[in-house]
């Protein structure tokens, strides 16, 4: 009963919340009509009035040109970022002052990133740093050392003895997997994902549910409000709580736009009673099992771990669930491997060491981007990389391009078939400065790759779902796993050498003949490429 009137009472309290956002931002939307309506009246007056109010009136103008890219060169943000922001309020004043003030903000509003980090704080004590594993690596390798004591103290997630993890090199496998182990659930089930959409997949996920929910597993599912908006089945809330199913949403999306529109939930996470977890760059949804088909075969990759690494993907999940609700969470009861359990996993069969971890906007250091840099610059004999979206920050760029000259064998494969043309043009605008510094780019003929994994050296991968563009690295909620000497790199390192079989290999000469127009069509998108 206690739990109820708290959850009853966080509801209240987030509605009430809920009405003051809305009717603050119906007063920002009101100004921004209102200063919208003086700058066209301003603008007719230029062509219509004396030549000195022209001169009055375009001095204004001016002058509000001049504060909005001082304020855009004032905030941290990367500098092809604000460049990128910079033309468009140069080229377009009236339409790039406005969408710079509602969506060009690549960090949470100080309020929201303070209540978010309070939740991480109040459930740190659950993830305790083990210095006996850190110790253990860096006697292997300091590099490796340098990566995990990195994560832990940015990201706050621990690294743990592997024990167990899976890779799939495609959907198919992933949701095998997956539906099997749904069906052996006892106490509870998790499930986070960007997309829920209607259609096979779902209906056979939804069956195992409704039958796990009525032998008493608890079940909450998280979605995100706009991935999942036109996609989720008719009547999804009504169907869930029928089945007696919690169903919640990140940032409800609603018709009045602002500036937290920008911030998205893009995690996929299923746990399963604190034994299993599985993460990766699929959705829920037909055509990640290609049974339907979009863009040509699509293309994407999953991992399972077991273990005590699961905390880490529960803490990810109940942490977003306390941030939703505004209810505190009691962690302990869904950690499955207690306190005097954990020398256990010293003894397991497996080898290696796993590190799940989260990031987004709220972390303002962004260790995903920077174990991609590590992981780029630690590599002593190669670096192999997939992504759907290579949109990259100059340090990224940096990195890949001087590890190339150095020496070694970088690679990239990016999508044949674009589920995005104008990022697939932007992603092309990246091809010649690749090549000329010797990196190999390749491109998935059979369709539409959507995977998200770096894997270095046979001894070091990362399999997740953030990737290479600013979106993921600065706007959305991502997680990743990082492994190291657990075998499953060799099982990545192969998929990616099995692609290469169906890929197309971009050569520089042939790139470099490409017409006049595809060139300057490169250039324009690219230079506003960091806002997409």
């Amino acid at each position: 009963m206690g739990s109820d009137k708290n959850l009853e009472a966080s509801k209240t309290k987030k509605g009430k919340k809920g009405e003051k956002n809305i009717l603050l931002t119906v007063i920002k939307i009101v100004a921004v009509l209102v200063i919208l309506g003086i700058q066209i009246a301003l603008m007719i007056l230029l062509y219509s009035t004396t030549r000195t109010i022209y001169t009055y009136a375009r001095f204004i103008f001016e002058i509000l040109k001049i504060i909005t890219v001082s304020y855009i060169l004032y905030k941290h943000d990367s500098a092809a970022y604000k460049i990128s922001w910079i033309i468009l309020v140069m080229l377009a004043p009236i339409v790039g002052i406005l969408a710079y003030f509602l969506w060009g903000n690549s960090k949470l509003r100080k309020k929201e990133e303070r209540k978010i980090r309070k939740i991480r704080v109040d459930s740190e004590y659950t993830l305790p740093s083990s210095e006996e594993i850190k110790e253990e690596i860096k006697k292997e390798d300091k590099h490796k050392y340098n990566q995990v004591n990195y994560l832990n103290k940015i990201s706050g997630y621990p690294v743990y003895r592997n024990q167990g993890v899976e890779y799939f090199d495609i959907g198919e496998k992933f949701f095998e997997s997956l539906l099997k182990d749904l069906k052996q659930a006892k106490d509870y089930i998790f499930l986070e994902f960007f997309i829920i959409s209607s259609g096979k997949l779902w209906n056979e996920t939804i069956e195992i549910l409704k039958q796990k929910a009525k032998e008493g597993v608890e079940i909450k599912i998280i979605i995100d409000s706009f991935g999942s908006l036109l996609k989720k089945p008719k009547k999804f809330k009504e169907e869930m709580k029928k089945y007696n199913i919690e169903l919640y949403e990140f940032n409800p999306f609603t018709p009045i736009i602002n500036g937290y529109f920008n911030y998205r939930d893009h995690r996929k996470i299923v746990i399963i009673d604190g034994k299993v977890a599985y993460t990766g760059g699929v959705n829920l949804a037909d055509e990640y099992a290609n049974l339907i088909e979009r863009f040509g075969y699509w293309k994407d990759v999953g991992i399972k771990v077991e273990g005590e690494a699961v905390n880490s993907f529960l803490i990810m999940f109940l942490r977003n669930l306390e941030e939703i609700t505004l209810a505190k969470t009691d962690y302990k009861k869904y950690i499955y491997i207690e306190e005097e359990n954990r020398k256990e996993v010293k003894y397991s069969k497996h080898q290696g060491y796993v590190l799940p971890f989260a990031d987004g906007p709220d972390n303002r250091k962004n260790p995903i981007e920077n174990i991609y840099i590590q992981t780029i610059n630690y590599a002593k004999n190669y670096v192999y990389m997939t992504t759907p979206y290579f949109i990259v920050s100059e340090v990224i760029l940096n990195a890949i391009l001087n590890s190339a000259r150095s020496g070694v064998d970088v690679r990239v494969i990016v999508p044949f078939i674009p589920d995005k043309k104008l990022v697939n043009v932007a992603t092309k605008s990246y091809y010649e400065v690749l090549l000329e510094a010797g990196v190999r780019v390749y491109e998935y003929k059979p369709g539409f790759i959507h995977s998200k994994t770096f894997v270095a050296d046979d001894d070091t991968s990362i399999v997740g779902t953030a990737n290479i563009d600013f979106r993921s690295m600065n706007l959305n909620f991502e997680c990743t796993t990082w492994t190291y000497k657990t075998g499953v790199e060799k099982d990545v390192r192969q998929d990616f050498e099995n692609m290469l079989k169906e890929c197309q290999e971009i050569e520089l000469e042939s790139w470099k003949k490409r017409s006049i127009f595809r060139k300057m069509a490169e250039g324009i998108v690219a230079a506003f490429s960091p806002m997409m």
